[in-house]
């Protein structure tokens, strides 16, 4: 194995773990913000935070060149060019997040008679996040972009753990105002973090001609991120309007299941785009890349039905326990939290898009994943099928979401036949986990009223997922470099690495 990939995968290994250990801790704070603010005041809060969300796309784009461009001319041995992005990026970014912070300030003040004191104060704090979380993501992103995973990955770690103690302390003593002011202590924390380790001598350049090319380059993939943005938030924005905020509130729960392993394959996607981007700009084949997308969908369909499975049971367990509130949202969690398959196989192939520069293919393909959300989410909740439905719709989007752009992409990188076998395989591994879970669930029924229940359903989950697990673990030489790490005597790095 070249020193190239060998360091690729050990980037991607060293960030998944950090990234699992970052959401464990996260799920942890998400579950106490959740205890203690209450169904009613998260709901306010997932409104309030769908402005923080879009904020992000105030740079028009022009903050993607991070991940592509900059690795892409590194490849390219272009370094005058990878400094004049950087300074372009941070520059424009930071004014459009003040111009979006100084709106948001504007509009809470004009229409305070109109709001309650919740979201007027909310709307104050909402203006600070956006700053804040612009510096914050042009840190993490520059991290990512250059490569620095080892301090990102501790990071990460670091962060997760300020920021569940800063709301474990705050929010259960203030409540709303508490979360919010952990998350700002939290992004300062980051910004602080980072800054001590690396410093990226930022200078402020503002040349509108350079800018323009950026968000030309970036312009269709922030479209294709605020397209993909209204879809993820289509059913939150729904259940809100047509059935409540209370049951808005319960179905935050399923969604911070799915975001948990959401992020987990992202974490991979941070590690495999500059890296894509890198490798392509030497030789511009794309034939170059189709080990590291190949591997990383058989790894991601062996990883998530185990992390499904697992989750589907001991969340709905664990939430009797923390958040007896919120017994209603397990139904909805096990129909939204299959829904991560489709996606963490989804994003290999857009990030193969994106390095084909047909990245204005995702546009119609995502757009029509939202016009099915909007129809499948009003037939459920005006047919009163209530919020797990909902879930059930968002799995079936992203598997449609899935398919398109596998087929749109895969036969630039394999041959027709195995695009079509590697699809029946995916498809098979699928309906072979709903079988599975189905199964657990008819045996032991209300499994998460009973420990013992839960652990005979999660043995038997992974008994049947073991042998696969070990077969894809020693295909993609996973256990090989575990046993070379730890009980292979260290040997001298050009004796070892070879071809």
């Amino acid at each position: 194995m070249s020193k190239n990939k060998k360091s690729v995968l050990s980037d991607i290994g060293n960030y998944s773990i950090a990234s699992f250990a970052t959401q464990l801790i996260t799920l942890v704070a998400g579950i106490l913000t959740r205890r203690f603010l209450g169904p009613t005041q998260m709901g306010i809060w997932s409104l309030l935070q769908i402005i923080v969300i879009y904020s992000n796309y105030a740079s028009l784009g022009a903050t993607e060149a991070i991940l592509r461009e900059i690795p892409y001319y590194e490849g390219r041995g272009e370094k005058h060019k990878v400094h004049e992005i950087k300074n372009q990026v941070f520059s424009f970014s930071m004014l459009t997040a003040f111009v979006i912070s100084f709106g948001v300030l504007l509009y809470a003040f004009i229409f305070r008679p109109h709001l309650s004191e919740h979201v007027f104060y909310g709307l104050m704090f909402v203006s600070a996040l956006v700053i804040l979380q612009r510096i914050n993501n042009l840190y993490i992103s520059f991290l990512r972009g250059f490569k620095h995973f080892t301090l990102a990955s501790t990071q990460m770690i670091y962060s997760s753990i300020v920021n569940a103690l800063l709301v474990a302390v705050l929010s259960l003593r203030f409540q709303m105002y508490g979360f919010m002011w952990a998350l700002c202590l939290s992004f300062v924390f980051n910004i602080v973090y980072v800054h001590a380790h690396v410093q990226f001598g930022f200078r402020w350049e503002l040349d509108w001609r350079k800018v323009g090319e950026l968000i030309r380059y970036g312009f269709p993939l922030m479209i294709l991120s605020i397209i993909d943005t209204i879809h993820l938030s289509i059913d939150k924005i729904m259940i809100a309007k047509m059935v409540g905020v209370t049951q808005l509130g319960l179905y935050t729960v399923a969604l911070l299941s799915y975001s948990f392993l959401g992020k987990v394959t992202s974490s991979v996607g941070i590690v495999l785009v500059p890296n894509l981007h890198q490798k392509y700009g030497e030789r511009e084949q794309l034939s170059d890349l189709r080990d590291y997308i190949v591997k990383t969908v058989t790894a991601f369909s062996v990883l998530m039905p185990l992390l499904i499975g697992l989750g589907s049971i001991w969340i709905a367990y664990l939430a009797r326990f923390v958040l007896p509130d919120y017994l209603d949202s397990i139904p909805p969690m096990r129909s939204l939290i299959l829904s991560a398959f489709f996606l963490s196989l989804f994003h290999p192939f857009s990030y193969l898009m994106t390095v084909m520069r047909k990245q204005t293919w995702l546009v119609p393909i995502i757009s029509l994943a939202c016009v099915l959300a909007i129809v499948g989410n009003f037939i459920v909740l005006r047919a009163n099928w209530g919020i797990t439905a909902v879930g059930m719709v968002t799995t079936f989007v992203f598997a449609v979401k899935f398919t398109i752009v596998y087929f749109k992409s895969g036969p630039a990188i394999m041959k027709k036949p195995e695009v079509i076998w590697l699809y029946l395989n995916i498809l098979f591994k699928f309906v072979f986990l709903v079988a599975v879970l189905v199964g657990i669930w008819y045996l032991m029924p209300n499994a998460e009223t009973s420990f013992t229940k839960s652990l005979m359903g999660s043995a038997v989950f992974a008994v049947i997922y073991l042998p696969s697990g070990i077969k894809t673990a020693h295909e993609l030489g996973v256990l090989q470099r575990l046993r070379r790490k730890f009980f292979t005597p260290r040997m001298p790095e050009d004796e070892t690495d070879h071809e």
